[in-house]
């Protein structure tokens, strides 16, 4: 029998239907709600397959001795699958298939179309992955699908798992799932005993907006949700950011991943009530088979459906999780640690894995330098930042060593216990204020000219590095790559890191300086360090400004881009005159400033793998009065810097006069070099992710690792010990599972000062005490400021945001400058007077409130609030 519904399927049709059938077809029987639907049988795959005359090409891979490299096979494979592809299905077949859909499917209805492998989801032979699904197909292009899911069987990767797993080609055959599309409201993944602590009085929950493709293959961070399964009541709850959903392709047959509404990303995708009542349906689904359970379910015209079932096989081999322990690279208990002195506003997110073990070295390389130039000698430890639950720390115990305490204050300041205020006497304080006098000199004075001078070596390195042609590339000299990169960027951080701190200091003391000469206020010290030419992020905004122009001149553009999502856009707007232009220039801006990435975090997006980020901010332009001139704006400011310079001059004596001017000249430069040295920075990092993704294509198509975000949870050298051989693709996977299970804590959660084991402090978000409708932060950008409150969280973000919003967010950073443009005020919950949202704040003349505590939390989308940058507070009407 070639053709079989659900209804008409047993257990013991597994070697004919394969497991998804066999287990549809069960469930169906059980009553359990599965969405109608057939199995083409692996007797009508062998009827097809006898129709092509592949059996000799299978033969000959059935004798190879070893597939070590999967260019042996690959001229075989790709023969073999156009073969399949070209091939006429008999149409006796056909009929049968044709015949069965309208039988079985509601009329009009999409389908999903499912390889089902014959020993598929069996414990001892899970080909799980191995073969091609495809989700909303249409009756006409039925017949197509279904032969891809048969080529599916002999692409390059299932040859080589099947010859690496000792199965034989000539006794694995391809059964095919036929199933009514559900257009789900939510969907996800069941797990019927904790796969993390293997806890059989427990089940796990993950769900995700529209379809649940997005868990399966990596792309989404589901809610979670973990139920006591005896007395029914729910132990944990985790909501996810859910900024984006899978969807219906509406262009054709298939899936779209499309942002989500603000409203839910900020709601759990399942109510209480849903999840007890699924949680029903998976004791149901457990009890019938006797065994532990991973389900697949959707939830749409308020009823769960059950999309699959299949038993867990690898409880034994996962680690359990060690809740109180996180993982934790070259971290020593003795030593004082701290996120404070603008640590936390720059790393206010976990890293992944990979990202830690790239930056780690580069951060490193920049504090140690800066920390030799004071102390004169190495670090005890040799480390100057550590990782505790993927958040960046610094080595305070160092710092207490080589610093002053004038030079500790911002960080001394945040810590309200003391307990880690060094405790000297007047002497060495002195000595050391001496010391750092010393070095900080001689830094000032030469800092600047040092990067300046290796500026042009770096970018014609960076220049060599970029004609590679990384396809062509193995994975040994990709690997090779990244070194080469990552030797560039440590050598770019030797004096970046100093470069922030020289600002900083310098910055201060202007401010004390006029203070105290005349009294001046945020305002005018504000004014001379802004307005200055060659300012990369100002004139990355003016080129995103420009791509704008290019969409508002446009109104078949304008409509495009401010109704479909931004990779519907781009489809459409390739086949009109107007989109072509755009392209080009969009094109041109990312070959230019592509290289900008979020959190500095190669896990993160740069701008030239997601055109979505920039998309997003020119559509909040589009809100912006047409009259706006970024161009004349700069020059505004330039003119006001020039004036402001001599105002201040023709108050002060000459003595303080020529101190003024020396000191403001020194400020300027290295103010300037502290907001530009990002765009620097990011250059090889950007480099060093092209080839990431290279590598993890390549060890995924040889089964190395599941799927290709995977690689994002091992570090570099695991990476590179994989490639060599000397760490199992067992071991990484159980790694990579370990740390994908890791329950994640929040930077609240983390103490600023640590020694010893991390504490976590369980903190809750409170509303305002005293019912005050005032929040308190610091002003770091004078001015006052009414508007509507906009959270931004990440740039998926960036298309909701509209002129005249206010901005709050955790924290900024460069790519998010355009946003300034347009925005009213700016509040964060980290970040002081030199951090990249005070600067760029000063630079566009909003006011700035920075470091509120719980900000994106207080605060609600649409509330109008007034922000004071003069007095720090922040008025809620």
């Amino acid at each position: 029998m070639f053709v079989k519904g659900f209804s008409e399927i047993l257990i013991a049709d597994l070697p004919s239907v394969g497991g998804k059938g066999a287990n549809l077809g069960e469930m169906t029987k059980e009553g359990l709600p599965v969405p109608p639907g057939f199995c083409i049988t692996a007797k009508a795959y062998q009827y097809f397959i006898n129709r092509t005359g592949i059996i000799q090409m299978i033969e000959r891979l059935e004798n190879l001795s070893q597939i070590n490299n999967l260019a042996e096979v690959e001229p075989i494979s790709k023969q073999m699958t156009e073969v399949i592809l070209r091939t006429e299905i008999p149409k006796d077949l056909r009929d049968l298939i044709i015949e069965a859909f309208d039988r079985y499917i509601t009329q009009d209805c999409y389908v999903a179309v499912r390889s089902s492998a014959t020993s598929e989801d069996l414990p001892e032979a899970s080909f799980a992955g191995q073969q091609e699904s495809f989700l909303y197909v249409h009756r006409n292009n039925l017949l197509t699908y279904i032969k891809r899911c048969w080529a599916s069987l002999w692409i390059e990767r299932a040859i080589h798992y099947r010859k690496n797993n000792g199965f034989d080609h000539r006794k694995v055959y391809l059964a095919i799932v036929i199933q009514e599309m559900i257009s789900s409201d939510i969907s996800g993944v069941a797990f019927s005993i904790n796969p993390i602590n293997q806890s059989d009085t427990e089940i796990v929950i993950e769900s995700v907006w529209g379809l649940g493709e997005g868990i399966v293959s990596g792309q989404l961070s589901p809610d979670r949700f973990v139920v006591d399964k005896i007395n029914e009541v729910i132990l944990e709850k985790g909501l996810a950011e859910k900024n984006h959903m899978v969807v219906q392709n509406i262009t054709g047959d298939g899936t779209n991943l499309v942002p989500t509404s603000e409203q839910q990303r900020t709601l759990y995708t399942l109510s209480d009530q849903l999840v007890l009542e699924l949680l029903h349906l998976v004791k149901q689904i457990e009890k019938h088979y006797h065994s532990p359970q991973d389900i697949e379910w959707a939830f749409a015209n308020n009823q769960f459906y059950i999309l699959q079932s299949r038993p867990i096989t690898t409880l034994k081999k996962i680690p359990a999780l060690i809740e109180t322990e996180p993982e934790l690279f070259n971290f020593d208990p003795e030593l004082e640690w701290t996120n404070l002195g603008g640590v936390k506003e720059r790393y206010h997110k976990p890293l992944s894995t990979l990202g830690w073990s790239i930056l780690e070295p580069c951060q490193n390389e920049g504090g140690l330098f800066s920390l030799k130039t004071n102390k004169k000698k190495a670090l005890d430890s040799g480390k100057f930042v550590t990782n505790i639950y993927g958040y960046l720390y610094i080595n305070f115990s160092s710092l207490k060593e080589s610093l002053p305490l004038s030079l500790l204050k911002p960080y001394l300041d945040e810590d309200k216990t003391g307990e880690f205020k060094p405790e000297r006497s007047k002497i060495k304080d002195l000595y050391l204020t001496f010391n750092s006098y010393t070095a900080g000199t001689k830094m000032i004075r030469t800092l600047d000219k040092v990067f300046y001078n290796t500026l042009p070596n770096y970018l014609a390195e960076l220049n060599r590095l970029s004609l590679f042609n990384l396809e062509t590339l193995n994975e040994i000299e990709l690997v090779d790559y990244i070194q080469q990169n990552l030797k560039l960027a440590k050598s770019y951080f030797k004096y970046q890191t100093s470069s922030l701190a020289v600002a900083e200091g310098l910055y201060n003391m202007l401010i004390g300086f006029l203070t105290k000469s005349l009294k001046a206020d945020l305002a005018l010290c504000s004014k001379l360090v802004s307005g200055f030419n060659n300012n990369l992020t100002v004139e990355t905004n003016n080129d995103v400004w420009q791509l704008s122009k290019l969409v508002r001149e446009s109104k078949e553009l304008r409509a495009l881009l401010e109704n479909f999502p931004s990779s519907v856009f781009l489809q459409k707007a390739a086949v009109i005159s107007d989109g072509k232009s755009f392209l080009v220039k969009l094109d041109e801006l990312l070959t230019k400033r592509g290289h900008l990435n979020i959190n500095m975090d190669i896990a993160n997006d740069f701008w030239w793998e997601n055109p979505d980020i920039v998309l997003s901010m020119v559509k909040g332009f589009l809100t912006e009065d047409e009259n706006f001139d970024p161009a004349q704006r700069e020059i505004l400011k330039q003119k006001e810097r020039t004036k402001t310079e001599c105002l201040v001059r023709s108050r002060l004596n000459p003595m303080q006069r020529i101190f003024f001017i020396k000191l403001l000249g020194i400020t300027q430069t290295y103010m300037l070099l502290r907001d530009n040295r990002h765009y620097y920075v990011t250059m090889p990092f950007s480099f060093m992710k092209k080839s990431i993704r290279q590598l993890a294509a390549r060890l995924n198509e040889k089964d190395y690792i599941k799927d290709e975000r995977y690689i994002y949870h091992l570090t570099f050298d695991e990476i590179k010990q994989l490639i060599q051989g000397t760490l199992s693709k067992e071991t990484a996977n159980n790694l990579i599972i370990r740390r994908k299970g890791a329950k994640p804590i929040s930077l609240d959660e983390l103490p600023s000062f640590i020694k010893g084991w991390p504490k976590l402090m369980r903190l809750q978000v409170h509303a305002n005490q005293n019912n005050s409708m005032e929040l308190k932060g610091m002003g770091s950008s004078p001015g006052i400021a009414n508007g509507p409150v906009k959270i931004v969280r990440t740039p998926t973000d960036f298309s909701s945001f509209r002129a005249g919003d206010i901005l709050v967010a955790v924290s900024t950073d460069p790519a998010w400058t355009p946003l300034f443009a347009i925005a009213k005020a700016v509040i964060t919950e980290y970040g002081g007077m030199l951090s990249h949202g005070a600067i760029v704040a000063r630079e566009y003349d909003i006011p700035a409130v920075l470091n509120v505590k719980n900000a994106t939390s207080l605060l609600k989308d649409g509330q109008k609030v007034t922000v004071d940058g003069n007095k720090g507070l922040i008025l809620i009407h």
